[in-house]
């Protein structure tokens, strides 16, 4: 069933604030922590594996962390909790396993009498709700993000117009590492609302002329890999690589 998105991040923003209505939080998503946490993995995943108690406390600081203003609280949450479970995995010195079943599992017919039928029919189940969930929090991010880009003059199409060429990403790539650069100037491009070009300038060897062209893509990009949007993220990771 499809989660109602504004809904949960109502709930996540009063548990981020209340610690007693987080420990109802926690408890109501359970389940939902669960599916969340194989999905990401790739494996069968069980409340009693470290998996799951990881992922649990990976939630919980997710609300630590979460600004409602920018974006999906369960696309926020993912990336912690994949962020901690990959530090789990390199502290142990464990590989991520494959789902040990046959790729019938996940598709043709269910034939009378297999052995396997419930668990290839539950599999497919979850493989459904985390496809649905995964395509919702998208498109919440989507919104969120076009929301915005609106108040600095920008549409959400000028993050699909990515620099064509390998040096230029590259270069985009440079620019954008140098605003992330300590003392970082995100806050300065949200206040103005304008790319803080002479102190990047400052940073990087880039020309004025390079940021007033590509001055959308880079804000839209900034406000992106800053704000909690795991999913469209994934379109500009290289720019933090």
């Amino acid at each position: 069933m499809e989660r109602d998105l504004r809904n949960e991040n109502e709930k996540a923003a009063r548990a981020s604030n209340d610690r007693q209505y987080r420990e109802i939080f926690l408890g109501e998503n359970e389940d939902h922590i669960l599916r969340l946490t194989a999905r990401l993995m790739k494996k069968v995943i069980t409340k009693s594996d470290d998996e799951y108690s990881v992922a649990l406390i990976a939630v919980s600081e997710a609300l630590d962390g979460y600004d409602p203003e920018k974006g999906d609280f369960w696309g926020y949450a993912s990336f912690v909790i994949k962020s901690r479970l990959y530090d789990m995995y390199r502290k142990e010195g464990r590989h991520r396993d494959e789902i040990a079943v046959s790729p019938d599992s996940f598709s043709g017919e269910l034939e009378e009498g297999d052995p396997e039928a419930g668990m290839k029919l539950e599999l497919r189940e979850k493989l459904s709700d985390a496809e649905a969930e995964e395509e919702n929090s998208l498109r919440y991010e989507i919104e969120a993000i076009t929301e915005e880009l609106e108040g600095f003059g920008i549409s959400i199409f000028d993050i699909k117009k990515s620099p064509r060429t390998a040096s230029t990403r590259k270069m985009c790539a440079r620019v954008i590492k140098a605003v992330f650069l300590p003392p970082p100037l995100v806050a300065l491009l949200r206040k103005t609302g304008l790319f803080p070009a002479k102190d990047v300038m400052e940073r990087q060897d880039v020309s004025r002329k390079f940021i007033d062209k590509y001055r959308k893509y880079l804000i839209a990009s900034t406000l992106i890999l800053d704000g909690n949007y795991p999913f469209l993220a994934e379109y500009v990771k290289y720019l933090r690589s």
